[in-house]
């Protein structure tokens, strides 16, 4: 999975639809979330389109972040979105608190447990990077060839943001040659993009 980050700081930031892409126009389900088709004939459109909305969200100081799903590295979701956020703007980690039955045992740790830590940290990280006057974007591209698992996990993440009210707006790309994208899509993910 590739990862490309880019961010700054200050207020506020708007961007919609460039009218004149029409197979690339992000389609914006609400205000917190988009998707972009694409396929052969609309490639250039596509890049443009992401191009723009990454120069509208960097020219007023937000935060741009792009994950790449469809290339599988081993790292699950939590782990790439972490990395992506910690070398956008902070130099260490966050501490976090063992549960208690390793406080006294370090070594029963089990991979469910590392998972929920990254959680507890990535979580953490999201509450800290969040300031309501400036825009920041996460692009989840191809998210229809992602794993099951993967989409769990975005989905999570969806619902963190609602009950949080964390301002960050989700702009899906879904390729049209993959043939009927939606239907590789979860269906709780799928309700909760809204299509």
């Amino acid at each position: 999975m590739m990862a490309y980050t880019s961010t700054l700081q200050r207020n506020r930031t708007v961007f919609g639809k460039n009218k004149a892409i029409q197979n690339s126009a992000i389609h914006w389900q609400s205000k917190r979330i988009g998707l972009l088709y694409h396929d052969e004939q609309s490639g250039a459109e596509f890049w443009n389109a992401m191009e723009d909305l990454r120069e509208s969200v960097l020219d007023h100081e937000g935060q741009y972040i792009s994950l790449e799903l469809s290339e599988s590295s081993g790292e699950t979701f939590a782990e790439m979105f972490y990395a992506a956020l910690k070398n956008s703007r902070w130099e260490r980690s966050l501490s976090f608190s063992l549960p208690v039955i390793l406080q006294h045992n370090p070594r029963v740790a089990s991979p469910f447990l590392n998972q929920a830590i990254l959680w507890q940290r990535l979580c953490d990280l999201i509450i800290m990077d969040d300031e309501p006057d400036r825009k920041t974007v996460l692009v989840l591209e191809n998210v229809e060839h992602a794993s099951p698992t993967v989409q769990h996990e975005i989905a999570r993440l969806l619902r963190f943001h609602v009950a949080h009210d964390i301002q960050r707006t989700f702009v899906f790309t879904l390729d049209n040659l993959a043939g009927t994208p939606v239907n590789r899509i979860i269906p709780k993910l799928r309700d909760l993009i809204g299509i």
